[in-house]
């Protein structure tokens, strides 16, 4: 986790975000990339008078001078920091420049009116299904003293996307100081056992959980398992506002393109609804 990417809006992702991930300097952070787009049909074109090569200038130097000052705050806390402006569709121009600069993570936000919910068209759930380094999706950082990886929700179906997530994890141990593991037991798994045949597969899981805890403490971690019996999403979104996480990690796959876009994967959805930030590993 030495470099991370801030996509930054100006509106939802504000210097308050920012501060947040500054903690990650704990877990090898060395530098922040802090990156903004200009969508071409806010800068570029007007009705009958094409393209506007001073209006674009303007705006570009307007967002250079903010990306600066709060450059200025990231190297304060010894952290390096590069500023850069595109201008261009958001979500393809996030991944190039992510890809240009070898970042390990990128951060950014939603676009709605309401900041707990996203769009699934979003440019953030595209630069997720696109992104082939982890993306984290910050939502409500107030209360998250310490960083937003201080107490931290692991699901795990025990996929190879879900082992990655738990290595993610691992690597964040110097900043996290709880982490609950949630394992659920989907309908689709139940649906034609007995009520005293899903017990036993309740406990099969948690067993299965016992290493990564024991991998955890080992770490300095703080981590207790749970399983729970129902609707993936819905268990998880539950565990994550019982145990007052402030971020939830997960893996996703982003491999049936077709079923995620009329149905969404499990992890794309808790990426939606959840009301904390959401850090999804490919």
């Amino acid at each position: 986790m030495k470099k991370v990417m801030f996509a930054t809006d100006f509106e939802t992702m504000t210097l308050s975000e920012l501060k947040a991930l500054l903690p990650l300097k704990e877990a090898g952070l060395e530098a922040v990339f802090l990156c903004h787009v200009l969508r071409l049909k806010e800068v570029a074109f007007v009705p009958y008078g094409g393209f506007l090569k001073e209006a674009q200038e303007k705006m570009e130097a307007e967002a250079l001078a903010r990306l600066r000052d709060w450059s200025g705050v990231v190297e304060e806390s010894g952290v390096k920091a590069e500023a850069f402006v595109k201008v261009g569709v958001p979500w393809r121009s996030i991944l190039s420049t992510a890809q240009d600069a070898r970042v390990d993570l990128i951060a950014l936000g939603t676009e709605k009116d309401d900041p707990e919910e996203l769009d699934m068209g979003s440019t953030a759930l595209k630069v997720v299904r696109h992104s082939e380094v982890p993306t984290l999706i910050m939502k409500k950082v107030e209360g998250s003293e310490g960083g937003i990886f201080k107490r931290g929700l692991l699901a795990v179906d025990f996929s190879l996307p879900s082992e990655k997530a738990l290595g993610l994890a691992m690597k964040l141990s110097p900043v996290i100081e709880e982490l609950e593991l949630v394992h659920v037991v989907s309908e689709k798994e139940v649906r034609e056992l007995t009520p005293q045949e899903i017990e036993p597969r309740a406990e099969q899981g948690m067993k299965a959980l016992d290493p990564y805890v024991c991998e955890l403490a080992h770490l300095g971690v703080k981590a207790k398992a749970h399983v729970f019996v129902g609707n993936t999403v819905r268990e998880i979104l539950r565990s994550a506002e019982d145990s007052g996480a402030t971020v939830i990690i997960m893996g996703t796959t982003g491999k049936d393109m077709i079923k995620e876009f009329w149905m969404g994967s499990a992890s794309h959805r808790v990426a939606e609804l959840a009301k904390c930030s959401v850090l999804l590993v490919p």
